[in-house]
């Protein structure tokens, strides 16, 4: 009696358990980030809470940041982020990872002099900052209005 009533439950858990599983998958009704990614490129899209201020939909041409922060540690980068956000806001602020480090990059610069000279004004507080080559957003609207530059003592006219 106890050995039917064994095989009886194993039969039904074994014939319904993919219908359950088909069910559960099916129902689902959560929301996915997609995010195609070639090997070799940068994670990005993959970092909750990354404070990116870039919209997917903007054009992106060859120009440079200065990145301030590259190192493993997830929390240290958001700090520095965060940092970055509140001194200078007018520029883009991107927080990344690529395997094995999480990076800091600042700045959407068109060309690397410009990205130069912000390098001057980071550098006592970020000796490690370098330029860096990257893809950054094309904002024509601020070519019309002219793009801030820096005077003499590194603030913006």
């Amino acid at each position: 009696m106890k050995n039917q009533f064994t095989a009886r439950l194993l039969s039904m858990v074994v014939l319904s358990g993919p219908v359950l599983l088909l069910f559960l998958f099916l129902g689902y009704t959560g929301t996915v980030k997609a995010c195609p990614l070639p090997i070799g490129q940068d994670l990005t899209c993959l970092v909750s809470d990354t404070g990116a201020t870039e919209a997917p939909d903007q054009e992106k041409i060859p120009g440079f940041r200065v990145q301030v922060y590259q190192g493993p540690s997830r929390a240290k980068a958001k700090e520095i982020r965060d940092l970055m956000v509140q001194q200078y806001s007018k520029l883009g602020v991107y927080m990344g990872f690529r395997q094995p480090d999480f990076r800091v990059r600042i700045g959407d610069f068109r060309d690397k002099a410009e990205a130069q000279a912000y390098l001057q004004m980071l550098k006592s507080e970020y000796p490690t900052a370098f330029v860096v080559p990257d893809k950054v957003l094309f904002y024509p609207k601020a070519l019309e209005k002219g793009v801030p530059t820096l005077n003499q003592d590194g603030f913006e006219d």
